[in-house]
């Protein structure tokens, strides 16, 4: 009998080791792919924004020939902008003298808010009864318009530099310590419990655990704040029109004295600093997290 268990047993193994090597070699190995070259990624990186430029350029185009012959100086051409504005002698060294003004103003106001919006929001997130008491006074502040408390920062700060730092800041202070909030309030429960469980202080779970995860979504906030910088520079220039003036005086005076040209090049100026600032922290951003945080992952 079990002679005969054993020669019934013997077909089938043999069938399910058959089946077996089948299986196993129908799952060959899977190549990964090659990653994109160079020239992939500039092309992928250029051409979607080149394109939308020529949109915006044809779409121009097409309001500026709708106009009526005598209105057409108010949408100057690029023949025009380049002879009445960056042709003029001296007018390109003013431009770069004035964007640097504006830099000045935007990055020290937008160091005040990344510096007292962190500080802020670590605060919030460390206690729970702060947060519910600052965070509808954010709103608030966001929700001011400047232009009503400019004759209190006149009286408080006069006419000066740092009246317009002061608006740079208030533009640019409520997207830092809210995004850095909700990256600290999205770190994963199982790191934190991971923290606890080896006894860890909750200095040490801030910086080791919370702060790094964060990261991402405070340098959006960051980009964010960095872009409206500039145009908060800009429009506190509009708001303090004493002492050196920036890109903003130069929008005014151009608009004045009817050199629509020279108002133009300053927009343009202005539009290239503020999407520089963008940029950086976007760069800065993925150079720190993208080779392990899953939201800044490169998108091939």
């Amino acid at each position: 009998m079990p002679d005969t268990l054993a020669q019934n047993a013997a077909p089938a193994n043999a069938a399910r080791g058959t089946a077996r090597k089948a299986n196993i070699e129908a799952h060959s190995a899977v190549p990964i792919p090659t990653p994109p070259g160079l020239a992939h990624k500039l092309l992928t990186s250029l051409v979607p924004p080149i394109l939308a430029g020529i949109l915006v350029i044809l779409l121009y185009a097409m309001v500026r020939s709708s106009l009526p012959p005598h209105r057409q100086f108010l949408m100057p051409s690029a023949q025009g902008l380049w002879d009445l504005a960056f042709a003029v002698p001296g007018f390109v060294p003013e431009l770069l003298s004035r964007s640097v003004t504006t830099m000045a103003i935007a990055v020290t106001g937008l160091a005040l808010s990344i510096s007292f919006g962190c500080l802020m929001g670590i605060v919030m997130f460390r206690f729970l009864f702060l947060e519910k008491a600052i965070f509808p006074y954010l709103v608030v502040l966001q929700s001011v318009p400047v232009l009503a408390i400019v004759p209190l920062i006149q009286s408080a700060l006069g006419f000066g530099f740092m009246p317009k730092v002061l608006i740079v800041a208030l533009f640019t202070f409520f997207a830092v310590p809210t995004t850095l909030l909700l990256g600290l309030k999205s770190v994963d429960k199982n790191i934190l419990n991971l923290f606890k469980l080896q006894g860890a202080t909750w200095r040490t779970t801030l910086i080791k655990a919370c702060l790094p995860s964060a990261g991402p979504t405070l340098f959006a906030g960051f980009s964010i704040s960095g872009s409206l910088a500039v145009i908060a520079a800009i429009t506190s220039e509009l708001f303090f029109l004493s002492g050196e003036g920036g890109l903003g005086q130069l929008l005014m005076n151009s608009k004045i004295d009817f050199k629509y040209e020279q108002m133009y090049a300053a927009l343009i100026a202005a539009s290239v600093l503020s999407i520089a600032v963008y940029l950086f922290f976007k760069w800065l951003g993925n150079r720190l997290f993208s080779h392990w945080h899953e939201a800044s992952e490169k998108r091939q």
